[in-house]
């Protein structure tokens, strides 16, 4: 072989080598960790009775409107909108909490059930 064929192949081979590097890069597999499930709860704040704040918001507004200016009276409603909000969105949280889920009530009075058993990875 003469020695410009000689590197010619060569600059082929380192080439294509390089090619398949950077078309199919090496990836290491992640250190194994074991997973664990965590239950997370916000503390909240303390139990506060909204629609007792959203019977006297209104009974505010419906002041605020007879009496005040258009602009106090918009505000009011606007309390009276926000509080029914929140109202709201505290019924939604209920439904969506885990503990009311039946299956993880079950599992509370009965770890040791087949329907309750955890497996980890």
């Amino acid at each position: 072989m003469s020695k410009d064929l000689l590197v010619r192949t060569q600059w082929s081979k380192m080439m294509l080598a390089k090619r398949s590097l950077l078309s199919r890069p090496q990836v290491r597999p992640a250190a194994f960790r074991p997973r664990r499930a965590v239950l997370v709860r916000a503390s909240g704040q303390p139990a506060v009775d909204l629609s007792k704040k959203v019977e006297d918001a209104v009974k505010d507004a419906e002041e605020a409107c007879s009496k005040g200016t258009s602009q106090d009276c918009a505000v009011a409603w606007d309390t009276v909108e926000e509080l029914s909000a929140a109202v709201s969105h505290k019924k939604d949280a209920a439904k969506a909490d885990v503990t009311n889920d039946p299956l993880e009530k079950y599992c509370q009075d009965a770890p040791d059930a087949d329907e309750c058993r955890v497996y980890e990875d």
